[in-house]
């Protein structure tokens, strides 16, 4: 008996203290780091969202926080997915450190399963993201970020139904994250 009480308590702990992590993260921005502790958060239309922490458990799944900068063309993309199916992904073409850099192109998904309907707004040269630090020795990628996007499609099934003009503030962003570095 002793032996499954055992088996059961090594089964379970991992599960338990996985699921402890998890809660602690979600509510709050995570605070602004510099070392590559793989955050990101902002407040989408004054709503928290932060990434998704993933199951350690499953190391065949798709990471749900990246961010590539690359050498040649001197660019960096991000992308960040919340607990939900909501995400939000970000691309430079400047990479200059301490100073406001134009954010390219935006893009915020928001999925809203209990009314089979999702909302895909996009925008270019819509807002900025600061790196405080773009560390390509020890890849390291962090800073703040804020930017405005204009509803591109509303879906349903699916299907496109409409096109509005439904705009949605990203403010108070900031990331700090481990850089993949292609050439």
């Amino acid at each position: 008996m002793k032996t499954l009480q055992r088996l059961l308590l090594l089964i379970l702990a991992p599960l338990m203290l996985a699921n402890q992590c998890k809660k602690e993260i979600l509510d709050t921005l995570p605070p602004e780091t510099q070392e590559g502790k793989n955050t990101f958060g902002c407040y989408v239309d004054g709503e928290l969202f932060v990434n998704a922490k993933g199951n350690p458990f499953l190391s065949f799944a798709p990471p749900r926080l990246s961010a590539t900068y690359d050498k040649k063309n001197n660019s960096f993309y991000i992308r960040a997915y919340s607990d939900k199916v909501d995400f939000i992904s970000m691309r430079l073409n400047e990479t200059e450190e301490n100073i406001p850099n134009p954010i390219s192109e935006a893009f915020f998904y928001i999925e809203k399963p209990e009314i089979n309907k999702c909302w895909q707004f996009v925008g270019e040269e819509v807002g900025e993201i600061i790196l405080t630090k773009l560390d390509t020795v020890n890849n390291i990628a962090s800073g703040r970020f804020q930017f405005r996007v204009q509803a591109h499609c509303l879906y349903s099934s699916n299907e496109m139904i409409a096109s509005d003009n439904t705009i949605v503030s990203v403010t108070d962003g900031r990331f700090d994250v481990k850089l993949n570095i292609s050439d």
